[in-house]
């Protein structure tokens, strides 16, 4: 009886192998015929042809695409498709954001500066009450009204007040914005024994800072004592900024007036002065003008102007009266004073002369 391979039960239509089953010697193999039936687990089939491809028996191969790639290759693969996404993200976000600041550049510039809604001459930001001042003379001055139209660009709103008050400020004023912060020379003839009459915002020395503004509203007593200099020496080598720098210099850049009375009385030597200092009344004030020297005086706020500052005291009149040279106003400079009221500004009177 001939059995199959699973179980050993008998094989349907299957019969004897070559008529017997005869044992075989050690490591001899039993021979199958070359061609024939293939007795699989599940019946009989017929063996394939060969394919025309290739010679000979086989299975023949299907065609199919192979990755040859590794599990790491197509990790790889991976990430660098994800750092590509990446960077085309981060570039396309920073041309947006380039695009919308952009845009609101361009918008912000196209945008019109607010007007001054008081007068829009003025520039916006001006006060209410400045702005009102200005208004009131904008037709009378082109300076002025370049003044005006440019208010915003001056840090310090007391040059706005002093072109306001000062017509003769009103270049200066203008000016001021474009203006080096420097000291230039003084460039004119000068003669021993004649006081040249200076104010603070001239263009050689007004633009220069001191006491943390410009000379100009701060600088009475250096430009005081620049006039008193130049007569009793007959030098023009220091101006008002020269003096300036001097008494920052010293630390005395003290009082209402912005300079106290010690940088006369203790740091004119070497500039060639002498100084020295009385009780304010009007004998002393007049005996000490008739002996040819010039008296600095202290004014207090809301006396000769509404601020504090120092003046000079050039000479007496033949009418009794003194001729007084004010470095904040013209007002002041070109009226005659009585001596009592100059000598009760203040308790003391500073006495210059040359050494």
């Amino acid at each position: 009886m001939a059995y199959n391979d699973n179980g050993r039960r008998p094989r349907s239509g299957a019969g004897s192998l070559s008529g017997s089953s005869r044992t075989h010697a050690p490591g001899q193999r039993l021979q199958v015929p070359g061609q024939g039936t293939y007795h699989g687990p599940r019946g009989t089939r017929q063996r394939p042809k060969p394919s025309k491809r290739g010679g000979g028996a086989g299975y023949p191969l299907r065609e199919r695409n192979i990755n040859f790639q590794s599990g790491k290759a197509r990790r790889l693969n991976s990430n660098r498709r994800l750092l590509i996404l990446a960077a085309l993200a981060i570039v396309l976000l920073v041309l947006v954001v380039v695009g919308v600041s952009s845009c609101v550049s361009s918008c912000s510039a196209n945008q019109e500066p607010p007007e001054n809604p008081v007068d829009a001459r003025v520039a916006n930001g001006v006060p209410e009450e400045l702005t009102e001042q200005f208004a009131q003379q904008l037709d009378q001055n082109a300076k002025f009204a370049e003044i005006a139209a440019n208010g915003d660009a001056y840090e310090n709103q007391g040059l706005l007040e002093l072109a306001l008050s000062q017509p003769s400020a009103i270049d200066f004023v203008a000016a001021y914005p474009e203006a080096e912060k420097v000291g230039q020379p003084y460039g004119e003839e000068a003669a021993k024994g004649t006081v040249p009459e200076l104010y603070c915002w001239d263009a050689r020395w007004g633009n220069v800072d001191y006491a943390g503004a410009p000379l100009a509203l701060t600088g009475s007593g250096p430009t005081a004592l620049s006039m008193a200099y130049i007569a009793l020496t007959g030098n023009t080598d220091r101006t008002a900024a020269d003096f300036a720098a001097l008494v920052e210099e010293e630390r005395l850049v003290t009082g209402d007036s912005l300079m106290s009375g010690t940088f006369l009385t203790d740091h004119l030597d070497d500039l060639g002065l002498a100084c020295s200092s009385y009780t304010s009344n009007t004998d002393n004030l007049l005996q000490i003008l008739d002996t040819g020297t010039y008296l600095m005086v202290e004014a207090p706020a809301d006396t000769l102007t509404d601020d504090a500052h120092w003046i000079l005291v050039v000479t007496e009149g033949a009418d009794g009266t003194l001729t007084v040279y004010d470095p904040t106003s013209p007002e002041v400079s070109a009226h005659p004073w009585d001596p009592a009221t100059i000598a009760g500004l203040n308790e003391t009177l500073y006495a210059l002369s040359a050494k």
